[in-house]
């Protein structure tokens, strides 16, 4: 059975939000937790120093998460920027390629006995399917324009064929003087 992970609540996330706020600002300019527990007496608000201490390890854990996701969004629009045609699907598979690259090129001998094979199987297969997947849905959007198309030139000729026959008769000359020169 899945273990569920309790939501973790603190005496910090149940102050006002402009106190919470004013908490975080302190952690983030580098003030003691010490200094922020006397902040907080200040305000009528009793706190441990290792409330402070679990809620800042927390906090910072949730900021880094979130650096390194802006740092890997800047990078996938870095590579949008590069090659304007590529599509944000082929942006993340390039990014999520270059991470695990980076990690493969980053592994000692040693790591690779803690590795479970399977798992690094699957995941390698969920990459490539992914990337099979967006090909097969690129081939499949271009044969639906060119069938659209095609359908639309045929209709046009048609069209051209029953109310102006002259003009039908001297674009398919010319369209045939086209293949002959190629």
């Amino acid at each position: 059975m899945e273990k569920r992970q309790n939501r973790k609540h603190s005496k910090i996330d149940s102050l006002t939000p402009e106190l919470k706020e004013t908490v975080e600002q302190m952690l983030l300019g580098g003030c003691t937790y010490a200094e922020i527990v006397d902040y907080l007496q200040e305000q009528g608000v009793g706190i441990s120093t290792a409330s402070i201490c679990r809620y800042a390890k927390n906090y910072n854990a949730n900021l880094e998460m979130l650096n390194i996701a802006q740092e890997n969004f800047r990078r996938m629009m870095d590579e949008m920027e590069k090659y304007p045609d590529l599509d944000t699907t082929e942006a993340i598979i390039r990014l999520s390629s270059q991470h695990i690259f980076n990690a493969l090129a980053n592994t000692t001998e040693a790591d690779w006995s803690d590795v479970n094979i399977a798992k690094l199987l699957k995941e390698t297969n969920g990459l490539i399917r992914a990337a099979a997947y967006k090909k097969h849905i690129e081939v499949q959007d271009q044969n639906t324009t060119e069938t659209g198309l095609e359908a639309v030139k045929n209709m046009v000729f048609e069209a051209m064929a029953k109310e102006r026959p002259d003009l039908y008769r001297q674009v398919a000359q010319y369209l045939e003087s086209k293949k002959e020169t190629e």
